[in-house]
């Protein structure tokens, strides 16, 4: 079994930015960030600050064509995503292998229309947000990549991923329900994220309040709704679980769509309620919460850019 040696990161975020310096301490892996040009010039001038240590990366561009990746790690936001799939063209081969780490449940779907599901490990990122202010991030450590398998075809392949974590000790863990824990996380952004955003309140400050902690349950409630009708096995607990998460497992979080409001950034608003309303509309189930979401959330990313 031939390990991963070379990897392209798409994305230079927070989760980028965690697999990224990690691989620069790692002498077993070769690896390339996949930029546009003009970030290729400006990045290659200035460092990026990682818990406030500069760090040079060694960039690629799309046309580049001398360099074929064992792995391919996709951490842009979803309105990258069209973009980094395009752009990845020139660096896969026949075992590719690809992840994802954006929020929201389309785009391994979207990444597979493309290169083939064989090539896509579904995986996903949880922990604590970064903060990101330009090309400063700050990341305490606290976070895992979750990865799994819906098929024996796909154990292989895990594996290599498996030793590749192990290697550049990257936080990873392995999960043998991946559908629900992947649903989980996208019940708990749906809720979180948008509730956090329309208000502009961290989750601590949320739970002081019994009508926004009651308001967070609804919210989640109609993704709940969603992945009864997409037939999603555990639904009920996986809502539960969630529920447990924001409300018991964790004090406070400033959430990434929060975050964005603030540094007047566009949200991820369109992965979370819209894909709750677009599913909505498909299997006939009413979403009030979220569509009064979706618009307070636009009205804010309007009135950030004015």
């Amino acid at each position: 079994m031939k390990k991963i040696e070379k990897v392209i990161i798409c994305g230079l975020g927070g989760m980028g930015c965690i697999c990224a310096t990690q691989m620069s301490k790692c002498k077993e892996i070769e690896f390339k960030v996949l930029v546009d040009e003009e970030r290729y010039k400006r990045y290659k001038k200035e460092p990026t600050f990682f818990n406030n240590e500069p760090y040079f990366f060694d960039y690629a561009l799309p046309s580049d064509t001398n360099f074929q990746a064992d792995l391919i790690i996709i951490a842009t936001k979803h309105d990258g995503l069209k973009a980094a799939i395009n752009n990845i063209k020139n660096f896969v081969k026949e075992n590719t292998i690809i992840i994802s780490l954006l929020n929201g449940i389309s785009s391994e779907k979207e990444i597979a229309a493309v290169y083939g599901e064989d090539k896509v490990i579904t995986s996903f990122y949880i922990g604590h947000s970064s903060i990101r202010e330009g090309r400063h991030i700050k990341q305490d450590g606290i976070y895992k990549f979750v990865v799994g398998i819906k098929s024996k075809e796909e154990n292989e392949k895990l594996k290599k991923l498996i030793d590749f974590f192990e290697i550049t000790k990257i936080n990873y863990e392995v999960s043998t329900k991946i559908e629900s824990e992947y649903w989980k996380k996208f019940i708990i952004n749906v809720g979180i994220n948008q509730l956090s955003a329309s208000t502009g309140l961290t989750l601590k400050e949320i739970k002081k309040d019994k009508k926004h902690t009651d308001l967070l349950k609804e919210i989640m409630k109609e993704a709940e709704n969603i992945a009864a009708a997409c037939n999603i096995k555990g639904h009920k607990q996986i809502y539960k679980d969630a529920e447990k998460f924001l409300l018991e497992d964790i004090d406070d979080a400033f959430p990434s769509m929060l975050q964005d409001i603030v540094a007047k950034r566009k949200t991820e608003v369109d992965i979370f309620a819209g894909t709750i309303i677009e599913l909505g509309k498909k299997y006939n189930i009413e979403t009030p919460i979220n569509k009064e979401l979706y618009k307070i959330i636009k009205d804010k990313e309007k009135q950030t850019r004015n």
